[in-house]
């Protein structure tokens, strides 16, 4: 029994592994413009307060420099006065600024000792900057710091910038980017979902088209709606649908003619054995005159000739219907008609008819025993079903890459409804009347077998008291 594979479907699976990757990829590439635009920001800023930093020292060196030009003597408490205008000038809510001299006294300070404790930086005393980030509870500073020289004596310069204004903004840029991202997936997921699930709704179809085929039931077809590879797939399948309902169509017609083929065949031998276990029967328990006695020996022998001559016909029929191949060779059509003359004579001159012949071609590649037997069973069909003393014709002539055996009686002919069945085994037209001629209904069978052996065909044309001509072609054998 087949067993269903209990598993997740395809569509699904598809569906889950196309969402994850592009979930994946979303969520990298928006992590990393974030990422980008936090650093960028961020650089930004460093490069902003350096160079305040920057501009601060040299305005005081500048202004150093005019005093020392101008007022040599003042220096020292006009330079102090300085730092404390210069540090109220360029403190404002987000910066500060501190001066502090070597040995720790303070110039100017706007720097809070909390701030002061959390900076810990220690920037070299060859001018270089340093600059560091703290966090300091819910805020987040910058502080930039170096050394220099003024009044022949070194100053540090430190610089603290509030920066938790581009952290909040930057946070509040990521949860909108993340929410963003979050709806988009959503709709994504939605949308990827549909789509897939009605793309592959096909292969659903086709699976459920498959079981049926599985039950028994080979006329469903699937509706192509799209010309891509699942509709190429569902026309595949289709055709495969037609070719096994065919191929089952023609197992059930070969069923069902086996199965005629054999009842045909058990009463088609029961008859003449029933006759001639009867007469038997009666040479053995009667006493009967000669005359009786010789035609009870007569019917005996012609039933036993029946059934040999049936026997040999079932014979050549298996061997021919199990693909055993006929040895074809290349035959002179003249010394093929002159064995049937033989062959045919006896049938033909008890009934006073002659067999007329014409033929224009001079070779023929059959095997010549098989095709003797066909000929021979066509001449004795025509002899059968025509009148004493009347002309059976034979012609044999080239037609296109053919070679065509055509035998015409000049007979009672055949129903055109029945022109489809005379080559099946046992059919005979009159069962009493085929009988009384010795008939079986297995030459004509015969004929088609061997016809089929030699990749050639045979067919019937007849008309009722018009004569019947039956043709049968074989294939011209090229040289290769």
């Amino acid at each position: 029994m087949r067993e269903r594979m209990k598993k997740t479907p395809l569509w699904m699976r598809i569906y889950l592994m196309v969402f994850g990757l592009v979930t994946v990829v979303i969520v990298f590439v928006s992590y990393r413009i974030i990422e980008v635009s936090i650093e960028y920001n961020l650089q930004r800023e460093i490069s902003s307060s350096l160079e305040n930093h920057s501009m601060i020292g040299n305005s005081l060196k500048m202004y150093e420099s005019t005093i020392d030009d101008y007022y040599p003597t003042l220096l020292k408490d006009i330079l102090t006065k300085s730092f404390q205008n210069y540090g109220q000038y360029f403190t404002d809510q987000r910066s500060h600024l501190a001066i502090t001299g070597e040995s720790g006294e303070k110039h100017f300070s706007s720097i809070s000792n909390e701030e002061e404790k959390v900076m810990s930086l220690v920037p070299p005393k060859d001018g270089r900057r340093s600059y560091v980030i703290r966090n300091i509870d819910a805020r987040t500073v910058l502080f930039v710091s170096s050394w220099m020289e003024m009044d022949d004596q070194l100053l540090r310069l430190d610089y603290a910038h509030d920066i938790t204004s581009l952290i909040d903004d930057q946070k509040s840029l990521s949860l909108q980017i993340s929410s963003w991202v979050l709806v988009g997936l959503t709709v994504f997921a939605v949308g990827l979902f549909v789509l897939i699930r009605q793309a592959l709704r096909p292969l659903g179809m086709l699976s459920q088209q498959a079981q049926g085929i599985a039950k028994g039931s080979y006329q469903h077809r699937i509706t192509v709606q799209h010309a891509d590879e699942i509709g190429q797939l569902a026309v595949d399948f289709n055709y495969m649908a037609e070719a096994i309902q065919s191929n089952m169509e023609l197992l059930q017609r070969g069923v069902t003619e086996r199965e005629a083929f054999i009842v045909s065949l058990a009463h088609e031998f029961k008859t003449p054995l029933t006759s001639i276990m009867g007469y038997a029967s009666l040479l053995q328990n009667y006493h009967l005159e000669e005359k009786d006695v010789e035609q009870a020996l007569r019917f005996i022998q012609a039933e036993s000739k029946r059934l040999d001559g049936m026997s040999k016909k079932l014979l050549e029929l298996f061997r021919l219907g199990n693909g055993e191949p006929p040895n074809k060779r290349q035959v002179d059509v003249s010394s093929l008609i002159q064995q049937l003359k033989i062959i045919s004579q006896f049938t033909l001159d008890r009934r006073g008819q002659t067999l007329e012949v014409a033929y224009s071609v001079s070779t023929v590649t059959v095997d010549p025993e098989l095709y003797l037997v066909l000929l021979s069973n066509l001449v004795e069909n025509a002899s059968k079903a025509s009148e004493n003393d009347t002309v059976i014709r034979l012609a044999v002539y080239a037609e296109d890459s053919f070679v065509v055996f055509c035998v015409e009686d000049q007979g009672c002919g055949v129903p055109e409804e029945h022109l489809a069945n005379v080559f099946q085994p046992f059919f005979m037209l009159d069962s009493s009347r085929d009988r009384k001629k010795n008939g079986h209904g297995l030459g004509l069978s015969l004929c088609k077998a061997i016809a089929t052996a030699h990749h050639g065909s045979i067919y019937m044309k007849s008309r009722l008291n018009g004569g019947t001509s039956v043709y049968t072609k074989v294939p011209v054998q090229t040289s290769t």
